[in-house]
């Protein structure tokens, strides 16, 4: 095997990861534990980019923060990352021509 037929395999592990996230698991987490949910999507499916969103909208709302007590600072960083972890699962999904997050399972367990 070489080095690019490396790079396809993990690259489709990689979606086959993110196509098995679960959505009442994404809202729960994001609900209660924001930062830490967060943190945990982005490594368990190697997607980074609603982490570093999220991370970008709390710097953009701290000082809004200061204005409406927080509240601002509380809602929007969870949505963000929420509903981007939500949109690239969906994408996976559909790429990868699969209804549920069981079937992605399945795959997965089919590759290893």
């Amino acid at each position: 095997m070489d080095y690019q037929e490396h790079l396809k395999k993990v690259q489709e592990i990689n979606e086959i990861k993110q196509a098995r996230v679960r959505g009442y698991g994404v809202c729960l987490t994001h609900f209660f534990l924001a930062p830490v949910a967060s943190v945990y999507y982005a490594v368990s499916t190697n997607y980074w980019k609603p982490f570093l969103f999220a991370s970008g909208v709390a710097a953009l709302g701290v000082p809004v923060a200061l204005v409406d007590y927080g509240l601002t600072l509380a809602i929007a960083p969870p949505v963000t990352s929420a509903a981007m972890v939500l949109a690239n699962t969906n994408e996976k999904r559909r790429k990868l021509e699969i209804i549920s997050p069981d079937q992605a399972d399945a795959m997965m367990f089919a590759k290893s």
